[in-house]
């Protein structure tokens, strides 16, 4: 039987020449071309949602397949289409669409699983008149690095019911080049965040990994428990391709003649799409590792880390410092030189992130991270503040805190403490005491009371 497969795009896409020739490339492989189709969805307007697009690849996906859902499909996506692949499937597939477990492969082309670095520039005025007005703000919210749907959607998949329960298998590829030509390193210095180093000049590498780490760091003690996360999904760091382009894109790079022998994504893409069983699954995990192996042999790795500010009643904190160090022979905290970005978000400023170097996170003395936090009064606080906890450090604990291609997420929960003049008994005595004070509950007058 014929294997259907679905491709969908990502954020600003207009046309469907975005896809190039990958469609007559699978016809060429075993696909028949009537079943392979182009997806197409608007992405520029400002009141849709990621979660609206998911609702309306629902709706297409059921009359392509005329309400089907035993025929086995794949889905193939670049960028922003795995945001909306992966709402859909945490949310619309399910229940009889999943029960026979139609859909098989999803192949993740460049995908901000974790954010982008550009995402909020895309809300800038030049953005606005690139695209002649709306940018899809909310689509480049949820894009923004360590954004609140980011979060809630790691959150979804951490149930992995909610997708491996269902058959499905994905796989993550992405490239691993910044582009040095004359006019690039120019463009560099005036917009740094598109020529990142460990990224495709978009998304970043361990952003585009859907394995990943979730910690809660217990203020009690002041230790790091994981409480979840994902692992072996097979994922490819690709040295010689970046997000798009005709000449080196992931995806925008495959041409008619493209021979899968010497184009490496093709040559991936049909790999992963040609697994049927947990064997292969496991034969293209090593198959990828190995790529990104040889890719890490040109190319330094990076880590990212995502953290959650809350007070122990769920509210979000959003004033705190955060330091990632080492404590020299003496005792004294001298910061990491690893930490090369970071990034406080705009529209949920409770949350953070922080960009690893791992050649540069220093090995030969303890690693800790720092947070201090400040109320803005003097009616109360955060405790413990500062909070210090170990991170350890790449050789001390490997596949550990901070991990090479890896985003781990960290939840910090401070106790909100009131201060001793938030709510003071006073002697009343004989009438004689006459108390004002201040909105910080300061005493600033004394007196006689009533007579």
């Amino acid at each position: 039987m014929a294997q259907k497969v679905f491709l969908v795009h990502g954020w600003s896409v207009q046309e469907t020449t975005t896809y190039q020739a990958l469609h007559l490339q699978l016809a060429r492989h075993g696909y028949q071309l009537e079943e392979v189709s182009l997806g197409r969805y608007v992405s520029l307007e400002d009141r849709v949602g990621i979660g609206d697009i998911a609702r309306a690849m629902h709706l297409a996906l059921t009359e392509k397949l005329e309400d089907d859902w035993s025929r086995p499909f794949h889905v193939i996506t670049h960028s922003t289409g795995a945001l909306v692949v992966r709402h859909w499937i945490a949310h619309h597939y399910t229940g009889s669409c999943a029960s026979n477990r139609p859909l098989q492969n999803v192949v993740f082309l460049a995908g901000p699983h974790f954010g982008s670095r550009l995402a909020h520039h895309g809300r800038s005025m030049l953005a606005q008149a690139r695209y002649l007005g709306a940018t899809g703000a909310q689509i480049l919210n949820g894009l923004e690095l360590g954004s609140a749907f980011s979060w809630q959607l790691a959150t979804e998949w951490l149930d992995e019911g909610a997708w491996r329960g269902k058959g499905v298998r994905p796989f993550c590829l992405i490239g691993d080049r910044v582009q040095t030509a004359l006019a690039e390193r120019i463009a560099a210095a005036v917009f740094p965040a598109a020529f990142e180093p460990g990224s495709d000049m978009v998304v970043r590498c361990a952003a585009g990994n859907l394995n990943f780490a979730r910690y809660e760091l217990d203020v009690r003690d002041r230790s790091l428990r994981r409480v979840g996360g994902i692992d072996g999904v097979p994922f490819a760091a690709l040295a010689d391709y970046v997000h798009s382009g005709a000449d080196r894109g992931i995806m925008n790079s495959i041409k008619r003649r493209s021979d899968p022998s010497r184009h490496l994504p093709l040559r991936l893409i049909l790999r992963c799409l040609g697994v049927t069983d947990a064997a292969g699954y496991a034969a293209v995990a090593d198959e990828l590792a190995a790529v990104t192996a040889a890719t890490r042999d040109k190319r330094p790795g990076f880590a990212q880390l995502d953290f959650r500010f809350r007070d122990d009643t769920g509210a979000p904190i959003a004033d705190y410092v955060f330091k990632l160090g080492l404590l020299d022979a003496q005792g004294r905290e001298v910061p990491s030189k690893a930490v090369c970005h970071t990034h406080k978000n705009e529209e949920t400023p409770s949350h953070f992130t922080a960009f690893i170097e791992m050649r540069r996170l220093e090995t030969g003395a303890p690693l800790f991270i720092d947070f201090r936090s400040s109320s803005g009064s003097r009616l109360f606080s955060y405790q413990p503040d500062p909070v210090r906890v170990s991170a350890g450090g790449p050789r001390e604990l490997p596949g550990g805190l901070i991990r090479q291609d890896h985003t781990t997420q960290i939840d910090v929960t401070l106790s909100r403490e009131p201060n001793r003049n938030l709510f003071v008994f006073h002697p009343g005595d004989d009438g004689d005491l006459h108390l004002r004070w201040n909105r910080d509950g300061e005493v600033v007058e004394t007196g006689l009371g009533v007579e």
